[in-house]
């Protein structure tokens, strides 16, 4: 099991904005300015947002950095 399926093993298919603090370590209004700026992905339908686990998992996956030199570790 990789390191993002123990951060997010056990939350709901739907986030909310305090699970999302929780999982990046931020406060809730910065995770309402990365919403709003589209740096994490989600849906606001009718004024609330809509962000889905498996899309937040993969964009930080797709996001990660690793340096050149060093082989991404597959499990």
């Amino acid at each position: 099991m990789s390191a993002l399926d123990d951060l997010f093993s056990g939350l709901p298919t739907h986030l909310s904005v305090e699970d999302l603090s929780a999982i990046y370590g931020v406060a809730p209004p910065t995770v309402y300015r990365w919403l709003q700026q589209g740096e994490v992905p989600a849906y606001k339908i009718s004024g609330q947002w809509v962000i889905l686990r498996d899309e937040v998992r993969s964009h930080m996956e797709a996001s990660r950095r690793v340096p050149p030199d060093k082989p991404v570790a597959t499990d």
